[in-house]
């Protein structure tokens, strides 16, 4: 009877970590990520994104008066970076002949994979932990009382709401969007769709959203939060949280060209060697993609809590 030969344990190995990988990656899990960004597949490793934009307001022409041309000058720019984001393991070559499919299982598949898609739902989410000290296009950052117009001196845009989730601020948060101007100082049309919050405050956002009667007040008043203009509840874990205080935000996600972009550039991938050295069998889990928000001023509403 032939002997088994290391290339033997290779190939039942390679085939094994192929296998489990590719069964891990498949595996159905809730992704928070998803929810809160929209994903774009970038054609190179550094893409831009143009703000939303205006050319200027429509006038009135009198009879006989030539046309206006106004002239189409770009707005904000923002790059997005993708960069390598990945995991390795190791396992020796005795290790998986003794015991193949518990050593793949517990080291390539579902652990590698799951330390793969939390930094994906951390780098997302940090979007909104950073957006009030990360610096935006127009040199201002993302959440800021006085985003610059390009064609307009004299306004700005305010995404910067003060105080924790409430009544009162759920109110003023709403209504800032009814102060967003595109970017010639003209009404921009916008409206809030999520509320977006840490887990830990849903019950807090219920009470403030669908009770009957106004939330945490001693009153008979109607609650018309629950009537006019009904926002969605999003949560995600992975939003700062210390001492229940939470950043929150109000999101207009019908917006395509505003908000947090994934740009996905090469999707997960695992790489793997022999070394003939230590007699180990190596896999590398990597992707590649960026993250940044875009149109800043637009489609987003925040306070840090």
């Amino acid at each position: 009877m032939a002997d088994t030969r290391t290339s033997d344990i290779l190939k039942m190995t390679e085939a094994g970590v192929n296998e489990v990988f590719y069964a891990a990656a498949k595996k159905p899990r809730v992704l928070e990520y998803k929810n809160i960004c929209r994903e774009v597949q970038g054609d190179k490793k550094i893409c831009k994104y143009e703000s939303i934009g205006a050319i200027g307001p429509a006038i009135e022409k009198p009879e006989g008066d030539t046309l206006t041309y106004r002239k189409i000058s770009q707005a904000y720019e923002t790059t997005i970076e993708s960069t390598t984001k990945s995991n390795a393991v190791q396992a020796t070559i005795e290790a998986l002949k003794y015991d193949l499919k518990g050593v793949v299982e517990s080291t390539f598949g579902e652990p590698l994979i799951r330390t793969m898609i939390t930094l994906k739902e951390k780098t997302v989410a940090d979007v909104y932990n950073h957006a009030f000290t990360t610096t935006s296009a127009d040199g201002k950052v993302y959440i800021a009382n006085d985003h610059p117009l390009v064609n307009n001196a004299l306004k700005s845009n305010d995404n910067l709401l003060t105080g924790e989730m409430s009544t009162t601020t759920i109110v003023t948060a709403k209504n800032m969007f009814n102060s967003i101007y595109d970017q010639a100082g003209e009404l921009f049309d916008t409206a809030p769709t999520h509320l977006l919050i840490h887990p830990n405050k849903l019950f807090l956002a219920l009470q403030l959203l669908q009770s009957q009667l106004m939330a945490l007040e001693l009153s008979n008043t109607k609650n018309v939060l629950q009537d006019v203009n009904a926002v969605k509840i999003v949560t995600n874990r992975y939003l700062d949280y210390a001492a229940e205080v939470s950043p929150w935000f109000m999101l207009d996600k019908s917006l395509t060209g505003a908000g947090v972009i994934l740009q996905n550039y090469v999707p997960l991938t695992l790489d793997k060697e022999f070394t003939q050295a230590d007699l180990s069998y190596r896999g590398a889990c990597w992707e590649m993609y960026g993250v940044g928000m875009v149109s800043p001023g637009y489609g987003i509403v925040g306070s840090v809590g």
